[in-house]
């Protein structure tokens, strides 16, 4: 009987903390952890599970307390999914980050294969081909135009015919799929959403070969032309990839959070700001009106020939350029930061920000924040005040972390309901 994961033992961490060289060794993490000088920090938010133990790295700020009862582990691991879950919806918008490694749980190869089965259920089609010989029948379209014949006493003589043939591979890309679809949702039913009930149909004692299987898979994807058909193949092949690299430890982890951390605010910003005259205001609860925050393009920032590439450009986290019921433009310039700690240092790059707005637009009102992470209650600290010098003004908004995952995860689950 498969052992509840509430009776595992929790281990509680944060990104960011500092870790011994022992526990990184015990929990297989090594490679998710940054080294400076003799110190390890970890670099990852996400779980690890490892015989009967499981890690839960959760965000900066995000403060959990002694996890010992039922209750506390079936709440703290809740609270964990509900970040993987917008890890993994992101993905499935945005792509998986660069240089994830090949060790962690490939739950975007799942969703691929899911999705599959859900739209087209397990693969049927047979796939047909053409080959060398004499058994079969004979496609005298490809056998004329593609082998010389021999010519004898006025007749052609062909010494070999191009014939159709049809291959029985569908039937294992069957159970390929059957397996994947089983083996994930009876390892990580308890410990993932959005995994899809599944009970398993074929027993065949090759997928214990893992690298026979990836083997016979990559013969296959060369005869597949269809896009939705080669995702599928490749999404198999990377899934028997983990399954034969595999430590003992199953990973599903991000070392990139700030890139969700940064969408998250910028959907949060969006229903929670409230526009007063020539100022905005951060609030708790959801505004009427949704404004349109967006992270726009990459701007050049130097004079160049028509047709030469620039050197140097910027982008900003969040913007929004309006003009306000006073008919005066206001422009809001937030930029998200995922500090460990309060922001100890000026900000350079949020200063030249506002100067090259401020030269770009002389009459608008320039509203410019940090916008970092707290596990306390929301607050606005002046970062620095320069508008007797020059009208440089930028401000730390403090938004509290569970806040910004709690109404992402709502939006991400309103999306979802619309769509099925």
């Amino acid at each position: 009987m498969e052992k509840d994961v509430l009776d595992y033992h929790f281990e509680i961490i944060n990104d960011g903390d500092n870790l011994t060289e022992s526990f990184c060794n015990d929990w297989d993490i090594y490679s998710y952890c940054d080294r400076y000088n003799e110190r390890l920090t970890c670099s990852f938010v996400g779980m690890v599970v490892k015989e009967g133990n499981i890690l839960l790295s959760f965000p900066k700020h995000y403060n959990v307390g002694k996890v010992t009862s039922r209750d506390e582990k079936l709440w703290i691991l809740q609270s964990m999914k509900d970040i993987l879950h917008i890890i993994e919806q992101d993905r499935q918008l945005y792509g998986v980050e660069p240089g994830q490694l090949t060790d962690t749980i490939p739950v975007d190869s799942y969703h691929h294969i899911l999705r599959y089965y859900l739209e087209l259920g397990l693969y049927h089609r047979q796939i047909r081909d053409t080959s060398k010989g004499y058994k079969g029948h004979i496609n005298w379209n490809q056998t004329i135009n593609s082998i010389r014949p021999l010519l004898s006493d006025g007749n052609f003589i062909y010494s070999q015919f191009i014939v159709n043939c049809e291959y029985d591979e569908a039937i294992f890309i069957t159970e390929c799929m059957d397996y994947v679809l089983y083996d994930f949702y009876n390892s990580f039913q308890s410990l993932l959403d959005d995994i899809h009930p599944y009970k398993r149909q074929f027993y065949n004692p090759i997928f214990d070969e893992y690298h026979f299987c990836i083997s016979k898979l990559q013969t296959l994807v060369g005869r597949f032309f269809k896009d939705h058909e080669r995702l599928l193949l490749n999404s198999l092949i990377t899934y028997f990839q983990w399954k034969s690299n595999r430590s003992k430890s199953s990973k599903f982890l991000t070392l990139y959070f700030e890139w969700f951390w940064e969408r998250m605010v910028n959907a949060y910003l969006s229903s929670h700001l409230q526009i007063m005259g020539h100022d905005y205001k951060i609030t708790k609860e959801l505004q009427p009106t949704k404004l349109n925050i967006i992270k726009p393009d990459n701007m050049d920032i130097e004079q160049r020939k028509k047709g030469e590439r620039s050197r140097f450009s910027i982008q900003f986290d969040h913007y929004l350029n309006i003009i306000t019921n006073r008919r005066q433009q206001l422009i809001l310039l937030f930029d998200s930061k995922y500090f460990s700690n309060d922001v100890n240092a000026f900000n350079y790059k949020q200063a030249f920000y506002y100067y090259y707005l401020r030269g770009k637009y002389k009459d608008a009102i320039i509203r410019n924040a940090l916008i970092i992470p707290t596990s306390g209650e929301s607050e606005t600290v002046v970062h620095v005040d320069r508008q007797h010098i020059d009208g440089l003004y930028i401000r730390e908004e403090y938004i509290n972390l569970k806040d910004v995952i709690d109404y992402y995860n709502s939006m991400l689950n309103c999306r979802m309901k619309l769509n099925t």
